[in-house]
């Protein structure tokens, strides 16, 4: 069909029907959506489709190619379209099975997703096509698609082989690579403090981790709270918006450069734990931001809160819960691992004075009142993480890697202490012994341990107390205002 054939069919369709009074329509403009004619071009075998010629066109089919009717009909579509041969197969398989073939390809010749249909017409070797744009659908579906998938490798990385904190790094730099942020981090809070235990930066940002501890709560994200009000999530798309209502928070995000965030939270027991965030993450058509990082924040949160939670427990089991202090079973193994070691190591034996009396005098209360403030004298002298509630009322202080003079003189700050005038109202005695190998440590413990009875003997004496006779009268009164 050469153009001015077309054009008289064009105008044939404003002719009335024969025998009624309305006009027919007009095929080339009212048709809605892409349709066009194309005779095919076989090989010599006539086995193959080689190439088509347009034979009509209506006008949705010109304004998705861009051409007009004189520039297609009678033209071959490899003339206009050099790359267009993968439509070639949807004609052959249309006219030789004499049926419609439905089906959705992106053609490079419209720059668009089209969904279409292509069917026999009773012109010979000739087939017609309609087309439906779907971009909308396809970015769509091709978006969920792309979601649902990055979802499922960053959760499997979170539960490979690797250790806890290799595997939510892993887990951060494999979500920096969809949706490209300046930052990724997890920011753990009690309600009191928030810190920033774990961080991805992309090449040229300057970390925050070190600058991000123990930050007060309320200051820092407690804002955060009224969007979560409304939304799954924190998404501040301008950071000025904070200016006038959080000025904290608004100070801080801009000087590390952060022009707008997304926060997803997770929790525990229903209860705020933290967050996951992006600063300045870059929007991307295939990826739903939000969504990836709401689901991956959860998998994040629950391999977090379960470490948390193993670690509570191991803590537990090596923390006497009454003093805070370590216990007899994190003692006995830190001195089996320095056996192995051969360090030099500081020993302290401590035993509180006097606390069955306490205890029988003025009741279990005074009693434990007198433990803790031994494990907090002890404490502010050598640091938590040295000291240890060997039992009962028993401590030993273990250092580690320590200098002998250094140890002398932390002795003899702790000693000056007990001996002042002003008379903390517990007190223990104490024996130490300075170990220059810790594959000895046991037989040194030994030894401070009998250098503590031999004072405890001498403190009795110096207080006139028989250990084995007591004046319960007279100890009563030294104990019961304390």
């Amino acid at each position: 069909m050469n153009r001015s054939s077309h054009e008289e069919e064009t105008r044939r369709t404003d002719k009335e029907i024969p025998n009624g009074s309305q006009t027919l329509p007009d095929m080339f403009r009212d048709i809605p959506v892409p349709y066009a004619i194309f005779q095919l071009i076989y090989d010599c075998s006539h086995s193959k489709v080689v190439d088509t010629r347009y034979l009509y066109v209506n006008e949705a089919y010109c304004q998705m190619s861009g051409f007009s009717v004189d520039k297609l009909i009678g033209r071959r579509f490899l003339d206009i379209y050099p790359g267009g041969v993968s439509w070639f197969p949807y004609c052959k398989e249309a006219r030789e099975k004499n049926k419609s073939v439905h089906a959705c390809h992106f053609s490079d010749e419209a720059n668009h997703w089209l969904d279409f249909t292509v069917g026999p017409v009773s012109l010979p070797d000739a087939v017609a096509f309609v087309f439906t744009n779907v971009d909308e659908f396809v970015l769509k579906t091709r978006r969920e698609t792309t979601t649902d998938e990055v979802i499922l490798r960053i959760s499997k990385s979170l539960n490979n082989e690797e250790n806890f904190k290799a595997s939510i790094e892993h887990a951060l730099e494999e979500l920096s690579q969809f949706i490209h942020p300046d930052r990724l981090y997890v920011l753990e809070t009690d309600g009191r403090t928030v810190s920033n235990t774990f961080e991805w930066c992309a090449s040229g940002v300057q970390p925050e981790i070190e600058t991000m501890q123990n930050l007060d709560y309320g200051d820092y994200i407690g804002g955060w709270e009224k969007y979560l009000e409304k939304d799954s999530d924190v998404l501040i798309s301008d950071i000025e918006e904070l200016k006038d209502d959080d000025p904290v928070d608004y100070e801080n995000l801009k000087r590390q450069g952060i022009e707008r965030l997304l926060a997803a939270p997770f929790y525990s027991r229903g209860k705020l734990a933290g967050y996951l965030g992006a600063d300045n993450y870059k929007p991307i058509d295939l990826i739903n931001t939000q969504l990836v990082l709401n689901a991956i924040s959860y998998f994040i949160g629950a391999k977090i809160i379960n470490q948390r939670l193993l670690e509570d427990l191991n803590r537990l089991s090596h923390m006497d819960t009454l003093t805070n202090v370590h216990n007899r079973n994190a003692m006995i193994e830190k001195m089996n691992a320095l056996k192995s070691q051969h360090l030099p190591v500081g020993l302290l034996y401590a035993d509180v004075n006097g606390l069955k009396l306490i205890n029988d005098l003025n009741g279990h209360e005074a009693g434990d009142r007198a433990l803790c403030f031994s494990a907090d004298l002890l404490v502010s002298y050598f640091g938590r993480n040295y000291v240890y509630r060997a039992g009962g009322d028993e401590f030993v202080v273990i250092l580690p890697g320590i200098d002998e003079e250094k140890f002398r003189e932390e002795e003899k700050a702790l000693k000056s202490k007990l001996s002042d005038k002003d008379e903390p109202p517990y007190h223990f005695s104490y024996g130490t012994n300075y170990c220059p190998d810790s594959a000895l440590i046991e037989e040194a413990i030994r030894t401070a341990d009998q250098e503590m009875y031999k004072e405890k003997e001498r403190y009795y004496h110096r207080k006139g107390f028989d250990r084995r006779k007591i004046n319960l009268w007279e100890m009563e009164q030294k104990t019961k205002k304390y």
